[in-house]
C-alpha cells in the first residue's frame, strides 16, 4: 500500500509538470477564457486540469462552462506554420490542449 501511494504521488507530479495555462478574464473577473496546454500527443486528462483551474478562478462556484458544459479537447496536431529542423521542412506541431470559457457565480 505504501508503495502504491508513493507511485501515485510521483505519477501525478510527472503528468502535470509540463502543463501551461493561459487565462484571459473580463474586467469584472467573473468570466474567463482558459487554455491549458501540454506537450503531449494526447489531451487525455487535460479536461480535469482545466476544470480545477476554472474552480480556482471562481471562488463562489461555476455558473456555466462553454461550449456545451465542458472544455474543447485537442490532441497534438500539425499547425499551418512550417518549421525547418536540420534542413528539413515540416509542419510546426501544436501541443495538446483544453480550451473553454467559464462564467463564475456571483456573490
Amino acid at each position: 500500500m505504501r508503495f502504491a501511494s508513493c507511485l501515485l504521488i510521483f505519477f501525478s507530479g510527472f503528468v502535470f509538470s509540463d502543463v501551461t495555462y493561459t487565462v484571459n478574464s473580463n474586467e469584472f473577473g467573473d468570466t474567463h477564457i482558459i487554455t491549458v496546454k501540454r506537450d503531449s500527443d494526447t489531451a487525455e486528462g487535460l479536461d480535469v486540469i482545466w476544470i480545477k483551474k476554472a474552480e480556482s478562478l471562481c471562488p463562489n462556484g461555476i455558473a456555466r462552462i462553454e461550449p456545451e458544459s465542458q472544455p474543447i479537447l485537442k490532441n497534438k496536431a500539425c499547425s499551418d506554420a512550417i518549421e525547418v529542423i536540420n534542413g528539413i521542412q515540416r509542419c510546426e506541431e501544436m501541443p495538446a490542449s483544453a480550451f473553454g470559457k467559464v462564467v463564475c457565480k456571483g456573490t
